[in-house]
């Protein structure tokens, strides 16, 4: 699924930019996300805290 139509970002590429010390913002910022015209910035976000909330779960188990 796309979350970037303007920069044509996926979902797939979000996730994979995210690292476990990497600040949203920066994610943002080196992917272009938000850089046109902004709507994609709220699901991005909620993804990117989604996908911190499952790692730090399954962080848990181990």
């Amino acid at each position: 699924m796309y979350i970037c139509i303007c920069k044509g970002i996926t979902e797939e590429q979000l996730e994979q930019a995210i690292k476990p010390d990497s600040k949203p913002t920066d994610i943002l910022k080196d992917l272009g996300v938000g850089d046109s015209c902004g709507i994609c910035l709220i699901d991005a976000i909620e993804k990117m805290s989604l996908k911190k909330s499952v790692s730090l779960q399954e962080n848990k188990k181990k």
